[in-house]
């Protein structure tokens, strides 16, 4: 079993690398939202894993593309019904297929910013 220290080390390992292959992106620190209080000017935490990843940011939240983009094209697939289908009448296959690839595209073409994601995490 791999101690706090060495795991650490290899994450901290892992995000040298992906700077190294990737010189061009940015990294961006995602802070675990428990980090944060109000009472003091620093927080301790520890580093997490670093991978490449896409991002969009709308109002105050943080999307990334391998975990959100299925909730996205879901968001969008319900505004589209809400707007295209107000009689709310239950949608035929081919219907369902429209509003889905609708919704892919949309979900597609949103600015994305591709990345390196370094999780910091409670300590």
């Amino acid at each position: 079993m791999k101690t706090e220290h060495e795991i650490q080390q290899n994450n901290i390992t892992e995000l040298l690398k992906l700077i190294d292959q990737n010189p061009e992106l940015p990294i961006v620190p995602m802070v675990d939202g428990q980090l944060c209080g109000d009472d003091w000017s620093y927080y301790m935490g520890k580093w997490g894993q670093a991978e490449i990843d896409e991002v969009y940011h709308e109002d105050e939240r943080v999307y990334f593309k391998s975990s959100d983009e299925e909730e996205l094209i879901g968001e969008r697939g319900e505004f589209i019904f809400d707007n295209e289908y107000p009689s709310r009448k239950s949608l035929t296959d081919e219907e369902e297929k429209i509003v889905e690839k609708k919704a892919e595209e949309y979900v597609e073409s949103l600015p994305w910013k591709k990345v390196i994601v370094v999780s910091i995490e409670l300590p």
